[in-house]
């Protein structure tokens, strides 16, 4: 964030999922409060506002979401239940359709091949502009006279790099331009960071694949849960004997160091 509020820019816009992986979600969160109304819900906002009070308690799967939620402030709870999942905002005389996975589903996986669906929100939108996350997979295209755009990931990125991206649009009357930025990091600082914190403590296993996923921009995250879901045939409230079973095959197969 430091790096973004360097860019001289008039407003930022964020398109969800600020929070869960890692352990300052309050600053996090209070900080986007701070620069602007231009944010949408992600997955994880979603799960953690419609969260029944229960089914995750004991159950070290859902240990990274259940330690947010019981981190969370009343403010922030309030914050992010506020949250839509798409918004429609306009800029001089365009407009642009915010979401996370799309406007009609949060976890729609949205690509830059993705012209079906692209065929559909241009008729359902009629937006100029559409910008997406979810994939954590940058993409910029013109697709039948609009612009479809994820800048990617602030932080684990998903393409192989040791970078953080983000972009900055530019719109001035009928001309649009966008820039896409990478910035590197230090996976050493940041795997120190994060082995330090009370959120490793609580949540290690979780911790592991998102440290590897910094280190190789690899999202061992969601592939440890389909890993787990052949297992548990789509099962969500798997118990730890079977998690814990899991985790240790699945970084035995990926030659992963427990950390």
């Amino acid at each position: 964030m430091n790096s973004l509020e360097n860019e001289k820019v008039d407003d930022y816009i964020f398109c969800g999922d600020m929070i869960t992986d890692g352990f300052e979600n309050n600053e996090v969160l209070d900080l986007i409060k701070n620069k602007t109304n231009n944010v949408v819900a992600g997955n994880r906002e979603v799960s953690l506002v419609n969260y029944d009070g229960s089914s995750w308690i004991n159950l070290r799967q859902w240990q990274p979401m259940l330690y947010v939620h019981n981190n969370l402030s009343k403010e922030n709870k309030k914050f992010i239940s506020s949250l839509p999942i798409f918004k429609i905002i306009k800029i001089e005389n365009k407009t642009i359709c915010i979401s996370h996975g799309s406007p009609y589903k949060d976890r729609d996986l949205v690509y830059s091949n993705s012209c079906e669906l692209f065929n559909k929100l241009i008729e359902d939108f009629g937006c100029d502009i559409y910008l997406f996350a979810h994939t954590h997979r940058p993409f910029y295209i013109q697709y039948r006279g609009k612009y479809f755009i994820n800048c990617g990931a602030v932080s684990l990125l998903a393409t192989g790099q040791l970078l953080s991206t983000y972009g900055i649009l530019t719109i001035d009357h009928e001309k649009i331009n966008y820039d896409y930025i990478e910035q590197s990091y230090s996976f050493e600082e940041l795997k120190t960071y994060f082995l330090k914190s009370d959120y490793y403590r609580s949540c290690g296993q979780w911790s592991n694949l998102l440290i590897y996923m910094l280190r190789d921009g690899f999202n061992y995250n969601c592939d440890f849960i389909a890993y787990l879901n052949e297992y548990s045939k789509g099962n969500n409230q798997v118990n730890n004997e079977i998690w814990n079973e899991k985790f240790k095959e699945y970084m035995k197969i990926k030659k992963l160091k427990i950390l």
